[in-house]
This record gives structure tokens, C-alpha cells and sequence, in this order.
């Protein structure tokens, strides 16, 4: 299952970049990830929450690890990587070449190519960023017409009218 965690640093080797920015850290002290916990490698206790080694393309082994620090505790990643997902595909509306005003096309992909989503976009609240690997070493990104609590909904239970916590009301505070 995935994990919705606050992540107030990932550190990538591979492109120097950093997730949360800057402006993230700055503005809100974090930013929130729906993460696939069977990317994660070396989880420690870090203070209040937990720290590990992220892949986001666990097939290749030349890919380098992440360092994410968030607010989801050891036992928290735990339990999400023991449960199951409603199945082994997901099915999510992505928008055809990342246009939002294009009609999205349902598109089955299968949950451990998943690496993460991100609702780090213009419109949060409608979309989300999903990050997954085609084959072993193509990293794809695409816009997905769900926001990210939609979206663990669908991984939960295999729709999205069930209520999970919002992530936008956690985000506003």
C-alpha cells in the first residue's frame, strides 16, 4: 500500500535536486508524497519521525538512492508495505501529453511500477504528478486527473468514494 507522508527533505544524488524546495521548507516546512514503501531501503527512527533510502527506479541497479527524512514513523511504513492493495493494477485517469485541458484516458499500470506521486502543481486539489518506471529504465512522469487523496482511495479500495484524510486541509495549516 502506499504511504502519505509529510517529507521535509529528500536529497536526490542522481540530479542534485531537492524535494521539498526550498520555497516548500520556507513557506510550509515540508511537502506531502503518496510514496510506494517498496522503494525504501535503511528505515531509521528519526526523531519524531523516520528516515530511509528512497529508489525510484528499483530495477536498475546503477540508479542512486534518496535520502527522505518525513513525519511517517518506522512502524507507520511498516504496516503500509505489509498491507495489500486492492490489486496488483491501478487504474488512473492520466491527462494524454500532461495537458490538463485534454480528456483524460484511463490507463491500467501495475502498482510496483509506481515510485511516487506529487501534488506539486497549479491545481492540487484536480491533479497530481504520478512518478513510475516503464520497463527498467524509462522514469516516466504524467498528470493524473485525481488529487492525491483520489488517488490512495483508488490503490485502497479500487474507487474514490470512500473519505480519507485531506491532505489539502493538512497543507492549509
Amino acid at each position: 500500500m502506499f504511504i502519505l507522508s509529510e517529507v521535509t527533505q529528500w536529497k536526490e544524488t542522481r540530479d542534485s535536486s531537492h524535494k521539498p524546495t526550498t520555497l516548500d521548507v520556507n513557506q510550509y516546512g515540508s511537502r506531502w508524497f503518496l510514496l510506494n514503501p517498496n522503494r525504501f531501503v535503511n528505515i531509521k527512527v528519526d526523531g519524531t519521525g523516520s528516515s530511509f533510502l528512497f529508489s525510484e527506479n528499483h530495477r536498475d541497479r546503477r540508479e542512486n538512492l534518496g535520502f527522505i527524512k518525513c513525519n511517517s514513523t518506522v512502524e507507520e511504513i511498516q504496516i503500509a508495505h505489509d498491507t495489500e492493495f486492492f490489486s496488483k493494477f491501478i487504474t488512473l485517469p492520466i491527462c494524454p501529453k500532461n495537458d490538463p485541458l485534454k480528456t483524460p484516458v484511463d490507463t491500467t499500470i501495475d502498482e510496483s511500477d509506481i515510485a511516487y506521486f506529487d501534488a506539486y502543481n497549479p491545481d492540487p486539489d484536480n491533479f497530481c504528478w504520478m512518478i513510475y518506471n516503464y520497463k527498467a529504465f524509462k522514469r516516466v512522469e504524467v498528470l493524473v486527473s485525481y488529487n492525491i487523496d483520489q488517488v490512495e482511495d483508488v490503490a485502497e479500495t479500487g474507487t474514490t468514494t470512500t473519505t480519507s484524510s485531506t491532505t489539502s486541509d493538512i497543507r492549509e495549516q
